[in-house]
């Protein structure tokens, strides 16, 4: 039987999860091992990662790292559903619109205050939220471990942390271990109202 492996070593939490979902996406059907170093936050991390994608991994001990085994799952084939009948008093819901963050507390008032609301506000965010962007101010969350952290949670939940490449660039900032966003794809975005402005 085939297995497709992954070895993720000198990779950030965010970029295992990124590729962890992409080869779940492009190979569905097929067992996963995934193979980690020492780093135990890394390991929990993705296996709660895993686990919330509906895909519990079995993780073991392998000498100084850590192997996590995940089941294939058959390919069933589609079965044509009839049409819903229209529900005038339920119009559809709409898809949820990404959210992009242009500072790093709430403001005006006490900023410490402001950064725990905001960190708390975060974690509600909906489980199918598109991505979470970080530009402008709020790219001094980068250098919170607080933030970080509670970025880490909302990645292994499934909602892809990006960084707007103009205010990264602006600002100078090295690589932050999140995938880069495009200020020509969120600017759009905004001005049309189709993302929440946090």
């Amino acid at each position: 039987m085939d297995i497709l492996t992954l070895e993720l070593s000198d990779v950030t939490v965010s970029q295992a999860l990124l590729e962890v979902k992409a080869a779940l996406e492009r190979h569905p059907a097929l067992p996963l091992r995934i193979l980690v170093g020492p780093d135990e936050m890394l390991q929990t991390n993705l296996a709660r990662f895993l686990t919330r994608l509906g895909h519990p991994p079995t993780v073991h001990a392998e000498g100084r790292g850590w192997r996590l085994d995940v089941p294939g799952r058959p390919v069933r084939p589609l079965a044509v559903e009839p049409a819903p009948e229209p529900n005038p008093g339920h119009p559809p819901a709409e898809p949820l619109r990404p959210v992009l963050l242009l500072r790093s507390a709430f403001a005006p008032g006490d900023r410490a205050l402001g950064r725990r609301l905001l960190l708390e506000t975060l974690t509600h965010l909906p489980l199918d939220t598109p991505w979470l962007g970080l530009a402008h101010g709020a790219l001094e969350l980068l250098e919170d471990p607080a933030a970080l952290e509670c970025l880490a949670q909302i990645q292994a939940r499934g909602t892809v942390v990006r960084v707007c490449e103009a205010s990264r660039t602006y600002l100078g900032m090295g690589d932050p271990g999140f995938p880069a966003l495009p200020a020509q794809e969120w600017q759009p975005l905004a001005a049309r109202g189709a993302l929440i402005l946090l």
